[in-house]
């Protein structure tokens, strides 16, 4: 399979089946802390793999080297609270 971009800002299942993260940045509209998490599943009762909270101005950047991606077995799921913007590079195997 391909590598994919895709821009999120509402909680969403991104992928079912075997893949991994590439790279994610997460941005707020608040200064209030807002938290983002990505779970191995089809909803957020998954197994966490990566959790952020995130408040303006200051974005969470991350972009993994292949061997230290986060993998995900049964599906990626993204749970976002109000305010949050994801831009993620995943790969689906």
């Amino acid at each position: 399979m391909a590598d994919v971009l895709e821009v999120r800002s509402a909680s969403a299942l991104i992928y079912t089946g075997k893949g991994f993260l590439s790279g994610v940045v997460i941005s707020c509209n608040s200064t209030t802390a807002a938290l983002a998490t990505f779970y191995d599943g089809t909803n957020d009762t998954g197994t966490k793999l990566i959790e952020a909270h995130v408040a303006a101005p200051n974005p969470v950047v991350i972009f993994f080297a292949d061997r230290f991606a986060p993998r995900f077995v049964t599906g990626l799921y993204l749970k976002l609270a109000a305010n949050l913007t994801v831009t993620l590079w995943t790969h689906q195997t």
